[in-house]
């Protein structure tokens, strides 16, 4: 989709944002997963993931996201709406943005590998229901070896951890040579991330270790409710 904000002074494309009604702008709202918000401009319109990975409502400026226009809360006001209704427009234009979809079998559970076609695959991070093929009551564990690739595996029971020692093994080998967005993994569970850090570890029957240092509300998750 080619946007008319192609308008090569960022000046200029907000004050034509910033002029234009939210209706005209609206099919043209995307999500975008980046950087330390300190970097996104005034006020943006962002959730953390973590100090490092941010998820952004921006403007399609064109056929790939290095001309996207990060939005702030100027933009909203001045379209008069808020920034949570500005966030799900943003995740329903999502849909549109097409993807290749690689699935392996890993324990009692799948790992999906998501690469982008013109958007980044990392921004589908936060609609991984629409993506997953199952129910996810207990969310999903995901990873971001680069700007265009998302991995992520739903947990089905506790079984489902075992997973993480063939994620962070494909995980480096998807990363090698690039820039990783981060090497943190994300638990995705009802629309909301949590970050959970990782540590290297020894090597777990000949893959590369990792250990999680997860918050206490995902070890509570896994003791408490995910099934046996």
């Amino acid at each position: 989709m080619n946007a008319p904000y192609r308008i090569h002074n960022d000046e200029a494309v907000h004050a034509r944002l910033l002029s234009d009604p939210l209706y005209q702008v609206a099919p043209y709202l995307r999500v975008l997963v980046l950087g330390d918000p300190r970097f996104l401009g005034p006020e943006p319109l962002a959730y953390s993931i973590n100090e490092s990975v941010t998820a952004a409502v921006c403007v399609r400026t064109g056929p790939a996201a290095d001309g996207a226009v990060i939005l702030g809360k100027r933009h909203a006001h001045a379209w008069g709406t808020t920034k949570q209704d500005l966030w799900f427009t943003a995740l329903r234009n999502m849909a549109t943005e097409t993807y290749d979809l690689k699935v392996f079998q890993a324990a009692d559970t799948v790992l999906n590998v998501v690469t982008g076609h013109g958007w980044p695959g990392t921004a589908h991070v936060m609609r991984l229901v629409e993506l997953s093929a199952d129910p996810m009551p207990y969310g999903a564990l995901a990873m971001l070896p680069s700007p265009n690739t998302l991995m992520f595996a739903p947990l089905r029971s506790r079984r489902s951890m075992s997973v993480v020692a063939f994620m962070w093994e494909t995980f480096q080998e998807l990363a090698r040579g690039g820039m990783p967005v981060t090497d943190q993994i994300v638990w995705w569970r009802g629309g909301t991330v949590m970050a959970i850090r990782t540590e290297p570890a020894p090597p777990q029957d000949g893959r590369p270790g990792v250990r999680l240092n997860a918050p206490a509300e995902f070890g509570r998750m896994v003791e408490e409710e995910l099934p046996a």
